[in-house]
């Protein structure tokens, strides 16, 4: 339990808590400026995000999924749901993951423009305060895991959020089993969604997108090309030369960003908080090294 492995290390039972979900932001963000104990992030492990179904009537069009994207305020997530332990994230895969420093435009927070690209898509803003399109008004389904008060939270700021563009969003929680089972049946509109991390992360997690695993696959049956994507996956896993695994990369990531399927929102790190005492804290290469030859106490 969060609260009694934080007792635990008051009362000085323990000297360390290491772990992404070990402790949570309320919980972390108290000892920042504390003097008898230390908080380490790790770089980012993992990106927390929105999956967007493609095949649905209404996020089959583009421009209604790049609406969404600008009118996402990641930072604002960032800072008042996480007191910024978890940064923003612009893309997909943080750059600081092997072959995703690829040079992407990020979808920046901008109501007007997400605005400017539902009227152009001919959503009307109605008398109701929800934007219609031929008789159909701007509804969609955001599915979370209801397990996750995290996610809950973020639901309900998004919900609050959309609104003001006249996007009308509902909002429901699952126990984690039938929420899993409904995003790998592909039963949503929009739904959460964290990638694999190291060291799963990028060729894992993107060879998952190519058969009915998660929710990716059934999320990406509208794009258009999609055949494409999975073939560059597929070279990309038996590609032996650097410069064009590379280069399939590029292309991927490229193809999924500006296809607006994800909407990043924050980058998950590893944790951890312990006695001031202790030295050689540090995080390696994956979320489940922890280097405990290298901690001692002076």
């Amino acid at each position: 339990d969060n609260q009694t492995r934080i007792m635990a290390l008051e009362n000085e039972e323990i000297d360390l808590i290491f772990g992404k979900n070990m402790l949570d932001a309320d919980a972390i963000s108290q000892y920042v400026d504390s003097d008898r104990f230390t908080v380490s992030l790790s770089d980012p492990t993992s990106t927390r995000h929105i999956v967007l179904n493609t095949t649905h009537d209404i996020l089959g069009d583009v421009a209604v999924r790049k609406a969404l994207q600008h009118a996402t305020n990641r930072q604002a997530i960032s800072e008042g749901i996480f007191y910024g332990l978890e940064p923003a994230a612009d893309t997909l895969y943080s750059p600081t993951v092997p072959y995703c420093d690829v040079d992407l435009e990020p979808y920046a927070y901008d109501t007007d423009e997400a605005a400017r690209l539902l009227d152009e898509a001919g959503w009307v803003m109605g008398s109701d305060g929800v934007r219609a399109k031929n008789g159909q008004k701007l509804e969609l389904d955001l599915l979370y895991n209801s397990d996750s008060v995290t996610e809950k939270t973020i639901s309900e700021y998004l919900q609050s959020e959309y609104l003001k563009l006249g996007i009308s969003l509902n909002i429901h929680g699952e126990e984690e089993q039938s929420y899993r089972d409904n995003m790998k049946a592909g039963n949503f509109d929009m739904v959460f969604n964290i990638c694999w991390g190291m060291p799963y992360d990028p060729q894992s997690s993107l060879a998952a997108m190519r058969a009915p695993v998660y929710g990716d696959y059934a999320a990406q049956q509208g794009l258009e090309d999609k055949a494409e994507i999975d073939q560059a996956i597929t070279d990309i896993l038996t590609s032996t030369d650097e410069a064009e695994r590379q280069e399939l990369y590029d292309f991927v990531l490229t193809r999924l960003h500006e296809d607006a399927v994800y909407i990043p929102l924050t980058y998950e790190t590893n944790k951890a908080l312990y006695t001031s005492e202790l030295k050689g804290v540090h995080f390696g290469t994956d979320q489940y090294d922890v280097d405990f030859a290298s901690m001692y106490f002076e």
